[in-house]
């Protein structure tokens, strides 16, 4: 039996204007990258070889945009997906996520991670599990049109770790902090034989 393998980067966007000042940066705020975030791209864009992939897939949010471009080069054929968008964090969206922290410190795990039920205090929110029916929706087109090849997906922390939990069938919260422009690597079974193998997560290039 010949197994068509699957081989997927996911790679978290550079820093955003909205990193650099501590606050909730969701599908609600298209803000681009910082000077900083461009600057670090750029040498991490230097420092791998983002010319190895087949595909290249990206959020169509401006920060997401931006670092793939710097990444694999304006040249190089991109697909923007919708369901790689961040999670949509409703009204606190482009918040100051310590001020939020203080008003409802039941919504937290802890700073940086929010329980799942925490739309229960923001209606407006998008849920854990809507976010990982979407990343899970488009982890299993990828696997039925794109077997037997390298993709590079570049997105968001929160999209990052529910592609992982849709991928693993796991909880969102059992996956740690992404930092910018590190990378997972995993490996699938277009055909489901085997479940997916993750080799590398949150690793940093430079």
């Amino acid at each position: 039996m010949v197994f068509l393998i699957m081989d997927l980067t996911i790679v978290r966007h550079s820093m955003s204007t909205d990193n650099n000042s501590g606050r909730i940066s969701g599908a609600r705020s298209d803000v681009n990258l910082s000077d900083e975030g461009i600057a670090y791209a750029k040498k991490v864009s230097a420092a791998y070889d983002w010319h190895q992939f087949d595909q290249v897939f990206s959020s169509p949010m401006k920060r997401a945009q931006q670092t793939t471009q710097i990444l694999v080069g304006k040249d190089t054929p991109i697909e923007y997906d919708a369901r790689l968008k961040e999670l949509d964090f409703g009204d606190w969206d482009g918040q100051v996520e310590a001020e939020i922290f203080k008003q409802y410190p039941q919504a937290f795990v802890h700073l940086g991670m929010l329980k799942n039920n925490y739309v229960d205090y923001v209606p407006s929110a998008e849920s854990y599990a809507h976010l990982i029916q979407r990343a899970g929706d488009f982890l299993e087109e990828l696997k039925q049109n794109h077997d037997d090849q390298s993709i590079l997906v570049v997105c968001h922390g929160m999209t990052t770790r529910a592609l992982l939990a849709a991928a693993f069938s796991n909880d969102i919260a059992n996956f740690g902090t992404v930092d910018n422009v590190s990378l997972s690597h995993l490996h699938f079974d277009g055909s489901n034989q085997f479940p997916p193998r993750m080799d590398s997560y949150n690793q940093s290039v430079v």
